[in-house]
């Protein structure tokens, strides 16, 4: 559900990499999600979100949230949940989304 962060399988680079889930139906079962990309990489531009409490999220290390690297997938491509985000790092993530698409 949204907030979750999940481990799926990159196909561009071939890598598991991290995401959470900024958009999706009632359950995660059999649909499709939208996932912003989560990197421990610094900020590099005003729509990427530093996560506060990224250790209470599941994450191993300081990460952010690059709103501007969104990506559909089918549920079936996530493999496993690391975490959910706070509510004021998923606010601040859905902001930026929203700011990044109506700029």
């Amino acid at each position: 559900m949204k907030g979750e962060i999940w481990i799926y399988l990159d196909t561009e680079s071939s890598k598991k990499r991290p995401g959470v889930i900024i958009g999706c139906g009632a359950t995660i079962a059999d649909i499709d999600v939208t996932i912003a990309k989560v990197t421990s990489q610094q900020p590099r531009n005003e729509f990427d979100v530093p996560i506060e409490h990224w250790q209470e999220a599941g994450l191993i290390k300081p990460s952010v949230v690059r709103c501007t690297k969104l990506k559909t997938l089918s549920s079936l491509e996530l493999l496993y949940k690391v975490g959910t985000l706070h509510e004021d790092d998923l606010k601040k993530v859905i902001e930026a989304v929203i700011k990044y698409l109506t700029s």
